[in-house]
């Protein structure tokens, strides 16, 4: 393990809940001790009470056995409560920092990897509080109640020996059985709920596109494939099951038969023979059902080493210290971006600076790397090279959270989440109503809002459904001005907009100017650029140009450089260096 996985929080976690396993342990020893009354006073009714014909003993020996069944009882009431306090430990350390680390991540990556983790950490936290830890913990007893058995009779121990030694080779049998498959069948489990959960969200497409039964089709031969390779390890985990069964019968069996003879031969007495079967039987049961579990304990150990794996792989927390809010000063040096799903850079070497109450526009042909700019100055994707610094401070300096609160954001495609217009506006955080209206009004939307069935409170649906496109994008807008941050990041805000929305979006900015927020607006549209201040050209994710904007215009009109229609589209014939 390396140094930086010694002190992921999901090893934080589990040594969090080490006082409450060595408090298991030591309550297993009790439990374990109390079941010994069981085959003494099988041994005792049948070496003494039966002799005897005395029923008083047998009064007396029936309490005593009843009285320890009955600490027997509450001990595994109290060790069951400890595992589930020790469950609630671990999921209280792993589950804030999992998701917030899944957050840090890029959203591609979380998106693929944080379903997967989040039911991961979910199996975790339920083994911790079902019965198998306690199991766990019963096991190392089955050599002691084997080693009673050699100490009732050497060929009773003996007998025992074999058949714990014969549970032991189906635990490895096991083990070779549904390690590669179980892992195999996570692995095939995943993709197809990515596959489905991915075509659940593109339906409209799906459906318009006819493409219902190949998708269909294709989950389907997924999904088959999933239940196949499970079947066949239920199938092979059930035959070791079956067997390891009739394994233990017989070592119960045979120690009955061979303390029967060593009876008859008077070696042993009846009790004896009695009291070794129930020992044996105790010192399997842990065993077998260890074997009857292996398939999940092989599940289990691979949803440990996925999160050490991911915890390892996450980015690490920003600078928590508290810092002074930022002015907006954007500086951005040499800055290379490539898609987290890999593949070329799409933002190469690109540099440029903004002043508080600057506005900058980011404009070129499709593909020129425009939207990946935009995601790397909101800190959604990383950087690979270079450096972007906001107050001077670059971003790794900053805690995403208290950076994000300071950024506003409007993706190209807005997402909302499910709730009330005023909640997302919130960002999803305690509703603060002058606040709310505040952006609403700043982003032009809120006579929008108020002729709206109800207002603030309309419920929008999953992904903002209930919404037009229009609406949709500015009150997306209304959220990134919320809470007044000091850099806005806007990716095609007026994509989706009318003439009112467009008009409304030209004072917003023109107010944020004038406030003294820094605008990075990226746009193919030229009635955009009336408000802007400087423009930077991209063409295959280089930096084409940049400067004044009635300077970068005009050189726009030059042979070697040209912009088509209302697109915007800047054509690279002759590569140039970026203008100052």
């Amino acid at each position: 393990m390396s140094k930086r996985n010694a002190g992921t929080p999901l090893s934080q976690a589990i040594k969090a809940c080490m006082p409450a396993f060595a408090s298991i342990a030591f309550i297993s020893v009790f439990i374990n001790l109390t079941m010994l009354s069981m085959p003494l006073y099988s041994m005792q009714i049948s070496d003494r009470v039966m002799q005897s014909r005395n029923g008083g003993t047998l009064v007396m020996l029936t309490i005593i056995v009843v009285v320890f069944l009955a600490l027997y009882g509450f001990l595994e009431y109290v060790r069951a409560g400890i595992q589930l306090r020790a469950s609630i430990i671990f999921d209280d350390i792993i589950r804030h920092s999992l998701f917030d680390g899944l957050m840090r991540t890029d959203v591609t990556g979380a998106s693929r990897i944080g379903p997967q983790a989040l039911r991961d950490a979910e199996m975790l936290r339920e083994a911790i509080s079902s019965g198998l830890v306690s199991t766990m913990f019963d096991v190392p007893w089955a050599p002691i109640f084997v080693l009673l058995c050699f100490f009732l009779h050497p060929l009773l121990g003996l007998v025992a020996l074999c058949g714990a030694l014969a549970m032991l080779v189906f635990t490895w049998l096991s083990e070779g059985i549904t390690k590669s498959s179980v892992r195999h069948a996570s692995q095939l489990s995943a993709e197809a709920s990515q596959f489905a959960a991915s075509a659940l969200k593109n339906g409209e497409a799906v459906r318009g596109l006819g493409m219902g039964d190949t998708i269909s089709e294709k989950w389907n031969a997924t999904q088959n494939e999933v239940v196949a390779t499970q079947a066949v390890t239920s199938e092979r985990v059930a035959a070791v099951n079956a067997v390891s069964k009739f394994v233990s019968m017989v070592v119960q069996a045979a120690l009955l038969g061979v303390g029967a003879w060593l009876a008859i031969e008077q070696l042993i007495s009846p009790g004896v023979m009695m009291a070794s079967s129930i020992m044996m039987g105790r010192a399997l049961s842990p065993v077998q059902m260890v074997v009857g579990q292996w398939k999940r304990i092989v599940a289990l150990r691979g949803s440990y080493s996925r999160l050490q794996q991911i915890f390892g792989n996450l980015p690490e927390q920003g600078i928590s210290a508290d810092q002074p809010d930022p002015i907006g000063k954007l500086d951005v040096q040499q800055i290379v971006v490539v898609p987290p799903t890999g593949g070329r850079p799409v933002v190469k070497g690109v540099s440029f600076a903004a002043a508080p109450g600057e506005v900058i526009a980011i404009i070129g042909s499709s593909g020129s790397g425009k939207s990946s700019m935009a995601r790397a100055l909101a800190g959604v994707w990383p950087l690979v090279q270079g450096s972007i610094r906001l107050d001077g401070k670059h971003f790794q300096e900053w805690d995403p959270n208290r950076l994000g609160k300071h950024i506003g954001y409007l993706p190209q495609n807005v997402e909302l989440f499910a709730g009330t217009i005023a909640q997302n506006i919130a960002r999803l955080a305690k509703v603060d109503d002058k606040a709310v209206i505040a952006a609403a009004k700043a982003a032009g939307a809120h006579d929008l809002i108020l002729r709206l069935p109800k207002g603030y409170d309309t419920q929008i649906g999953e992904g903002g459904g209930a919404l037009s496109g229009g609406t949709r994008q500015r009150v997306g807008l209304a959220r990134a001005l919320y809470g007044n941050p000091r850099l806005i990041i806007l990716d095609e805000p007026n994509a989706n907009l009318d003439d009112e929305g467009d008009r409304a979006l030209h004072r917003a900015i023109l107010e944020m100017k004038k406030d003294g927020r820094t605008v990075v607006v990226v746009t193919h549209k030229p009635q955009m650029l009336s408000v802007v201040d400087k423009i930077l050209v991209m063409s295959f994710g280089l930096t084409l140009a940049f400067g004044l904007r009635d300077a970068v215009l005009q050189s726009l009109r030059a042979p070697n450089l040209a912009v088509a229609g209302g697109n915007e589209k800047a054509r690279l014939q002759q590569p140039q260096p970026a203008r100052a």
